[in-house]
């Protein structure tokens, strides 16, 4: 998801953020939401939902056992 993310100027190095995503088996993601409390504002927001929307499918296949449909995902951007 990192690799997918173009993190907008407004986003310090260091600041977290926690999304919430829905997939189903196989790694198609249903949504991807950034949860209540995230302290970047809008763009920085909506980047983060987008790169995960962009990284789908997420990694499935080896890990079958330990398939969540439900993820909570903290993005902590780094220089």
């Amino acid at each position: 998801m990192l690799a997918q993310w173009v993190r907008p100027p407004s986003v310090p190095p260091g600041q977290k953020c926690s999304i919430n995503i829905r997939q189903l088996p196989g790694g198609t993601v249903m949504e991807a939401k950034v949860a209540p409390g995230c302290p970047y504002d809008e763009a920085g927001q909506r980047s983060i939902e987008a790169a995960v929307l962009s990284a789908q499918p997420l990694p499935y296949r080896g890990f079958e056992s330990v398939f969540q449909r439900n993820l909570t995902f903290v993005f902590t951007p780094q220089d």
